[in-house]
């Protein structure tokens, strides 16, 4: 997901934390269940044509549904494929080339209508080499401080630079600073686009964020500018390496070396999307969205291959029951979502004549084990999504009735809310320590909860056909002055 500094963690509706007592070993167990269902198959009903909160126990399309995302099967090879084998991936590096090539070959592979992709232009960032040493004239000297750059950051080679400690980071902690400050590295908490703004105005060589969590984990973020390229280098070192200059500074100077590489150039990416053809009304959609792309300092596991699986394990249990919504489904896999919201927006600008056929946008964002469902800013949905939470296809989910109408900014749910386009989501719980391995080395194959991801797949496919299949239309768009009303309560 897209970077925001001054919150630990990922900005989504969907994000919580509680104890999760799955573990990877759990899902990769072995288990018959998808050949059992193969061989007990139930005869397919006619298409539904009741709300959810009128269906009955008999209806078994929803349950036919539900039960081949919650015994896929697929998943640990998906998983393998596009985490273990493909790894980090940022979009318009060859990695990321390789991962829409898989995307591609996977929804293909689903059985669906069509399969495409659209380009998206955008400024290919790729990091190079990252080295800040000590040059102080002492004992300390040639010791090496572990640092990445963020996104977007231009290269830097200084030597002999004066650290200034910011504390946390906030500008007026630079105003008081500001003479001290003109060829310094800065070192801070939290960095913010006002920050940078001011740091280079003032001169300053670098910012230099000492991350958060322990065991020397250096997040992957973006630089916080109007535009790239951040107008000065955004690097990030250890909570481990921050706080040793920090004790070295109570002692008196410290000057450093720097030499980060770093490049840009324009290139290009790619939405990679499939659709499954409504029966009645296919220009109307239900679209399932997840973003593709990944920091590279990892291998992308919780974000997003979570949400990329959970989409295509959505889409695949419709696709293989062999009926047909009354509206289509829609998957979308965006590009660029790390560097800004790029593939979404890019999408949102391509599509803008066509968006009042959209009739509900599921965003899947760091997926974790379901709980309910949110509709941010649209109640108008509850009775239809309180109702599949009861309903016998997903009572194995254990689903809360209560709908959330919350939710943050930062992910590729945000350029359709603004587009007035009614977004969904599947509202799971990851756990605590999922924060200690966000946009960093830690975020690998093992963390991830394969069978949270079947489950929010079954809960995300049951909606998806539910509001494509239902007689009108479930929520309604907004206008204009609707929509910032909700951006203003929702305080993005």
């Amino acid at each position: 997901m897209e970077a925001r500094e001054g919150r630990r963690g990922p900005l989504r509706p969907s994000f919580r934390l509680v104890v999760c007592c799955a573990a990877i070993a759990l899902a990769l167990a072995p288990g018959g269940a998808a050949a059992a269902i193969q061989a007990t198959r139930p005869r397919m009903p006619a298409p539904l044509q009741a709300l959810p909160g009128q269906l009955e126990p008999r209806d078994s399309l929803l349950a036919a549904i539900a039960a081949r995302a919650i015994a896929s099967e697929r998943v640990v090879s998906l998983a393998l494929g596009l985490v273990d084998s493909i790894g980090a991936r940022l979009s318009g590096t060859p990695a990321g080339a390789r991962a829409e090539t898989w995307a591609l070959a996977q929804l293909s592979d689903v059985g669906l209508d069509s399969v495409w992709a659209e380009p998206v232009p955008l400024r290919v960032w790729e990091r190079g080499p990252a080295d800040i040493t000590v040059a102080s004239a002492s004992a300390l000297a040639g010791r090496r401080i572990r640092v990445a750059a963020y996104g977007y950051s231009p290269p830097a080679h200084r030597l002999n630079v004066p650290l200034v400690d910011l504390g946390r980071g906030d500008p007026a902690a630079l105003r008081r600073v500001r003479q001290s400050a003109s060829g310094s590295i800065l070192l801070c908490d939290v960095v913010v686009e006002e920050l940078v703004q001011e740091a280079a105005a003032a001169g300053a060589v670098a910012l230099l964020r000492v991350s958060m969590e322990p065991g020397t984990l250096i997040q992957g973020r973006m630089a916080p500018a109007a535009r790239p390229p951040a107008p000065l280098p955004v690097l990030a070192t250890t909570l481990e390496d921050g706080l040793w200059l920090r004790r070295q500074l109570a002692y008196g100077e410290v000057r450093l070396d720097v030499n980060v590489q770093t490049s840009l150039r324009d290139g290009e990416a790619r939405n990679i999307i499939g659709e499954w053809r409504g029966r009645a009304a296919p220009d109307e959609v239900v679209l399932l969205g997840a973003h593709l792309d990944s920091w590279d300092l990892g291998a992308g596991a919780l974000d997003n291959a979570s949400g990329v699986l959970t989409a295509l394990e959505a889409v695949r249990s419709v696709v293989e029951s062999g009926r047909r919504p009354r509206r289509s489904i829609r998957v979308v896999l965006f590009a660029a979502e790390e560097l800004g919201l790029v593939g979404s927006r890019a999408y949102v600008a391509r599509h803008a004549p066509s968006l009042a056929r959209i009739v509900a946008m599921f965003n899947f964002d760091m997926v974790g084990r379901p709980d309910g469902y949110g509709a941010t800013g649209h109640a108008e949905g509850d009775t239809l999504l309180a109702g599949l939470t009861r309903h016998p296809s997903l009572e194995s989910l254990a689903l809360s009735p209560e709908v959330d109408h919350g939710g943050g900014a930062g992910s590729d749910h945000q350029p359709f809310v603004l587009a007035g386009v009614p977004a969904l989501y599947v509202r799971t719980s990851l756990a605590p320590e999922t924060l200690r391995w966000y946009h960093n080395a830690g975020d690998t194959l093992d963390k991830m909860d394969l069978d949270g991801v079947r489950r929010a797949a079954a809960a995300a496919a049951v909606a998806a056909w539910a509001i494509a299949d239902a007689p009108g239309r479930v929520f309604r768009h907004l206008g204009e002055k609707e929509t910032r009303e909700l951006v203003r309560r929702l305080r993005w």
